[in-house]
């Protein structure tokens, strides 16, 4: 549904999307910043639910324990053994 609308806008932020947006006319530029908003939520939504499921997985799996000096030695040896087989 599209409304007439009657605003004070800071001129100089529309020509500056205008540019950032490549639109025609301040109408498509105003319509496209409000588009790119949007579309910001959802993905930040989306984000958001994926963090969650995460964070659940790893609490539910309880306490593990990592030691990184582990994986890099355990990935020195295993770059060491793919050197040697190139020889």
């Amino acid at each position: 549904m599209l409304k007439y609308k009657h605003m004070r806008l800071n001129q100089e932020k529309i020509q500056k999307a205008q540019r950032i947006l490549k639109a025609k006319t301040e109408t498509e530029t105003l319509d496209k910043a409000l588009d790119r908003v949007i579309l910001q939520d959802r993905e930040r939504i989306r984000r958001k639910k994926i963090m969650k499921r995460i964070t659940d997985l790893r609490r539910s799996l309880g306490k593990t324990r990592e030691d990184p000096a582990l994986w890099i030695h355990l990935a020195r040896e295993e770059r060491e053994v793919s050197h040697d087989s190139r020889r």
